[in-house]
């Protein structure tokens, strides 16, 4: 059967997708595809992408088909045990890029909540620096480990698999990232389908109002972050901005929030002094 045969019998795909999916099921390229749409594939073959198509009718995402996602320019490998990455996250890594770049004293980074490893991951390959990457969820630590081979920095992470600092006590870091789950608890039922059918309720739910797990991050952060550290965290909104500087600025810190391409509140930095 041809490609282009294959893609007219999947028609609740977007044609791109299907493209997508049948590129990486045949390891070529999304131009490779379009230039060969006349191509015969084998019934072997066929029947495997037709899988993987109808995989996608059913609202599985389409990274988890294709096992990858690009982020910062680099693919990560990802699979059901970690959240897909976003590409509203990038603007994190784009402050903290910032921040190190102007401020040559920091030197070792804590990325908490890692995921697939994408912030903690970039940041060490951008910049050299070592990062100690932590998650609850030992799926994700597996999966970021995989991912620090592929983009070549294995030896400069540290990876903990524990809720939280629990894992480091002890330690004191520079820098603090933390993309956390900020979905309220109340909001899971309401996510589109193929976020809560699919991607671990673990990563997303993140209690009453969407800010549990940051205010216990945020009750630790004096026993982890150095003299003029920053704290950085990923929210999902105004309303969820405030309440969480409010955190921060109760442990006497300066905030500022980053809004994203779409103008949401998305970046919360912290920064102090200790006395």
């Amino acid at each position: 059967m041809r490609i282009r045969d294959i893609i007219g019998q999947h028609k609740r795909i977007e044609w791109l997708e299907a493209v997508n999916i049948i590129a990486d099921a045949l390891f070529m390229s999304k131009e490779g595809i379009l230039v060969n749409l006349d191509q015969d594939v084998d019934e072997k073959t066929c029947l495997h992408i037709n899988d993987l198509l109808s995989k996608r009718e059913r609202g599985m995402p389409l990274a988890y088909i294709t096992k990858s996602k690009e982020f910062f320019s680099e693919k990560f490998y990802v699979d059901a045990g970690v959240l897909i990455p976003r590409p509203e996250t990038e603007l994190l890594v784009e402050e903290a890029l910032k921040l190190i770049t102007e401020n040559k004293r920091i030197n070792n980074l804590l990325d908490i909540g890692t995921g697939a490893g994408t912030i903690g991951l970039i940041l060490a390959k951008k910049t050299q620096k070592h990062v100690v990457c932590t998650d609850i969820s030992f799926d994700a630590i597996r999966i970021a480990m995989r991912n620090a081979e592929n983009l070549g920095v294995r030896g400069l992470i540290h990876f903990v698999c524990a809720d939280l600092f629990s894992g480091i006590c002890g330690s004191k870091f520079d820098m603090i990232l933390a993309n956390l789950p900020y979905v309220g608890s109340g909001e899971m039922d309401s996510l589109m389908a193929d976020v809560k059918n699919y991607e671990p309720r673990l990563a997303l739910d993140g209690g009453a109002g969407g800010i549990q797990i940051y205010r216990r991050l945020i009750e630790e952060v004096p026993h982890h972050l150095k003299d003029n550290g920053y704290v950085l965290c990923e929210v999902g909104g105004y309303v969820q901005a405030n309440k969480i500087s409010e955190m921060l600025r109760a442990l006497g810190m300066n905030t500022a929030v980053k809004k994203d391409l779409s103008g949401h509140d998305r970046v919360l930095i912290g920064s102090w002094t200790s006395s």
